[in-house]
């Protein structure tokens, strides 16, 4: 038996004799909710459409999915055709939402999976291996002038920004309800690790489309020497973020800091490039500087994990655990 303020429970609808969940969040700290799921109307969010269409209505249907409503109503006067297609399109483009209910002046929208079976690690990972090979397949694609490769690459793009809206919205869940856990026990400060390094991969994998789009605008194959370079430093790049990655989920300081040391390499490398890019035409210069901003970029966002896997190595005070 649990007594519990009068006042609190007659506001949440809780009598004597009332069942109500427990769970511990901490070592000294517990959750009391009451038994039964919020009511249909709490979980359902809205959006009024008037003129929105393309890019602003793909942000404002994907800010509610990531919110974590089970259902989203869609409201206007008469959807247009053009509106009708991003909706659609971008409700394909989510785990878990389908579109249930269709009219002229409504579409709902419903959560069908549920995201909680999710694993954080597992898709972390998966976000890694499409990312990394998206970066390599970018420079390849850029050192061979291979465009169907590039053309390739773009479309993977897809794939990682889907993924992690999906983690995006189960971690806004765990934040607001404190009473959903993570099915592999994985703490939210864990949870807040992962999720922040998924958004250094989204990063990367963003990079790699960049760098894809650049190669049907060059006129030609770029010389063996120039590819060399570009080549190099770009697997150093991708070192680190393997290194970073590796010493996240291994919780391993000296991975960490060996990615960390591994910067200046690739700003030496960068450094020659620049180099070699002031002897080129105007044009290629200019679209290959973008190469080498992004391949930077790349080291930049691995060094962010290996920073975040540093600090997610120090116990929190109160856990046991030494460095």
């Amino acid at each position: 038996m649990v007594t519990l303020p009068k006042r609190w429970a007659e506001s949440v609808g809780l009598e004597a004799g009332a069942t109500v969940n427990m769970m511990n969040i901490s070592p000294n700290a517990m959750i009391i909710k009451p038994q039964g799921g919020p009511d249909e109307d709490y979980k359902t969010g809205h959006l009024e459409v008037d003129k929105e269409e393309g890019a602003p209505l793909v942000r404002s249907l994907i800010s509610l999915y990531i919110a974590g409503y089970e259902v989203i109503k869609i409201t206007g006067k008469q959807f247009t055709s053009s509106q009708r297609s991003t909706i659609r399109q971008t409700t394909q483009s989510l785990i878990g939402p389908e579109i249930v209910e269709e009219s002229s002046d409504q579409i709902v929208i419903r959560n069908l999976s549920d995201l909680s079976e999710l694993s954080i690690k597992e898709t972390l990972s998966r976000i890694h291996q499409i990312s990394r090979s998206m970066f390599e397949d970018a420079i390849r694609s850029l050192t061979k002038h291979d465009k169907e490769l590039a053309l390739d690459v773009g479309d993977r793009d897809d794939d990682v920004d889907r993924l992690f809206l999906a983690i995006s919205r189960r971690f806004r869940v765990m934040l607001y309800d404190l009473i959903q856990q993570d099915d592999e026990d994985v703490s939210r400060v864990e949870y807040f690790d992962y999720h922040t390094s998924a958004k250094q991969l989204e990063r990367i994998a963003d990079h790699s489309a960049k760098v894809a789009e650049i190669v049907p605008s060059l006129e030609r194959k770029i010389d063996e020497e120039l590819a060399s370079k570009i080549k190099k430093a770009a697997e150093r790049s991708v070192h680190i973020m393997d290194k970073a990655l590796s010493s996240l989920e291994e919780a391993d300081i000296d991975l960490a800091n060996e990615a960390l040391a591994k910067s200046a390499e690739v700003e030496d490398t960068l450094l020659e490039l620049n180099e070699m890019l002031r002897n080129l035409d105007s044009q290629s210069s200019q679209l290959l500087g973008i190469v080498a901003d992004s391949i930077d970029r790349v080291k930049e966002y691995g060094i962010n994990i290996a920073e975040t896997a540093l600090n997610s190595s120090c116990p929190l005070p109160g856990e046991n655990g030494e460095l």
